[in-house]
């Protein structure tokens, strides 16, 4: 990456300075940060590195062949570190709320309306993790998450969050290009 350009949207159109934060700043500086990760250490933010990793077709002979294969086919998924929630300071948490965001880089490929939502790797669905998109272009859109020791909520604990999509429509495919799981002070 040769360098990053923002574009802040317009204040005037959230209905509030707090609505404006919480549904446009935080998850522009989330994902900034995200990308900074990845950057310097990728890797570190999600599962992409080795999803994106990819072999010829054919190794059988000593010719050239197209990259063309995926290396492992495993689902899009993210590994979130909730155990980091016992080494904010205190102090942060008695002043500010504790959320987890949900990003994702979605789209469809052939036209139609298409939902993604969050699961667990044990089956547990995410409550409040619904995204929907109706682009044939990659969007990134977000959402606050539960985070607690309950069921339908991110835990404070290391735990791998795997994303999942069905068409609304009778057509659409939906595709997620990138997820990640950040915590976020509002």
């Amino acid at each position: 990456m040769a360098g990053v350009r923002l574009e802040l949207g317009n204040p005037a159109n959230y209905a509030s300075p707090a609505e404006y934060i919480e549904k446009h700043l935080a998850p522009l500086a989330t994902e900034l940060h995200r990308m900074l990760n990845e950057v310097l250490d990728p890797g570190s933010s999600s599962l992409e590195e080795c999803s994106m990793d990819m072999r010829p077709r054919s190794v059988e002979t000593r010719a050239f062949s197209t990259i063309d294969t995926l290396l492992k086919s495993h689902p899009k998924a993210v590994l979130f570190q909730g155990q980091d929630y016992f080494g904010l300071p205190m102090q942060t948490l008695r002043t500010k709320q504790l959320k987890v965001q949900f990003s994702a880089t979605v789209y469809t490929k052939s036209p139609g309306c298409v939902e993604f939502r969050l699961m667990s790797d044990t089956g547990d669905i995410i409550s409040g993790s619904r995204l929907e998109t109706s682009s044939l272009t990659p969007v990134t859109l977000c959402c606050l998450l539960p985070f607690q020791d309950a069921e339908g909520c991110i835990r404070p604990k290391s735990k791998l969050y795997v994303v999942q999509g069905r068409r609304l429509s009778d057509t659409g495919v939906p595709v997620c290009r990138r997820l990640s799981l950040s915590f976020v002070y509002i």
